[in-house]
């Protein structure tokens, strides 16, 4: 039997986490009676109901409960803790966003492509047929599927599947990266334990991109007090990128990128000709 744990963390979008355990429990069905699996889930805080309609729904998902505050990243690490504390033994964790609504195959293309020496990071389009999440190369370009497993750079966390082996070297994700940047950082830290991150041959579900080459913080319709805040909240903070940046790609492009931010808040028709060059 192999032993799996399902790490998930929500945070008030109740009918979202419905639909996509949905989902996830369909793809468990699908795969057979050789697997067994453990969800655990992270309620950061919910306040409309989320974690009473999962006890409804899915008895079984082990909710843990956080504090509020901690965000995509800080909730993974949590519910991972959770789960290597239960001293289960787990063979692989597979982390899961509540928002990819993944096919009733998308767990065996995982199984499939999966060995000690990879993590996998599976492939999902949007409404659109477009390639959304996944790999990335290192320049952050999406690399669709093509029926072959395709080494890639930067990994996206939407569905990631993680052998115990490669977890007891990398350790957990970093709570630190508060909304982004804990997936790229993850990847990269998997790497240079060599180990591989590959992605999947095929679609195992939909999930439409978030955000836009614009931010809120660079929208130029939006107050400069309004930009300002939006800057500094935790899921675009600064610090956090600089943390990214300085790790991954030095301290000359970490300064740059910092002070990008600042320039798309006070100069919004500067950010879109800045960001294009720095990206080449």
């Amino acid at each position: 039997m192999v032993k799996v744990a399902v790490l998930i963390t929500v945070f008030n979008r109740r009918e979202t986490t419905l639909i996509g355990l949905r989902s996830l429990y369909a793809a468990i069905e699908e795969l057979g009676e050789d697997y067994s699996f453990d969800v655990y889930l992270t309620n950061d805080g919910c306040s409309d109901g989320t974690a009473d309609a999962v006890r409804n729904e899915f008895p079984k998902v082990i909710i843990v409960e956080g504090n509020g505050s901690l965000f995509w990243g800080g909730g993974m690490n949590l519910a991972w803790k959770t789960a290597v504390d239960s001293q289960e033994g787990y063979d692989y964790y597979l982390w899961y966003n509540d928002d990819s609504d993944i096919f009733p195959d998308a767990l065996e293309i995982m199984f499939k492509a999966i060995t000690n020496g990879v993590v996998v990071t599976g492939a999902f389009k949007g409404h659109d047929g477009n390639v959304s999440y996944g790999g990335q190369t290192k320049d952050e370009q999406l690399i669709p599927p093509n029926g072959q497993l395709q080494e890639v750079v930067n990994m996206n966390g939407n569905l990631v599947l993680i052998p115990d082996i490669i977890y007891k070297q990398v350790g957990f994700i970093d709570k630190h990266f508060l909304h982004g940047g804990g997936d790229f950082d993850y990847g990269y830290k998997v790497r240079e334990k060599g180990y591989k991150v590959v992605l999947t041959p095929q679609y195992v579900g939909i999930a439409d991109r978030h955000g836009s080459f614009v931010p809120q913080y660079c929208n130029k319709d939006i107050p400069l007090s309004k930009r300002w805040k939006i800057l500094h909240n935790p899921m675009n903070s600064p610090k956090i990128h600089f943390r990214y940046s300085v790790k991954r790609e030095g301290i000359i492009k970490a300064i740059v990128y910092f002070i990008i931010g600042y320039v798309g808040v006070l100069f919004p028709t500067l950010y879109v000709k800045v960001k294009t060059a720095v990206k080449k």
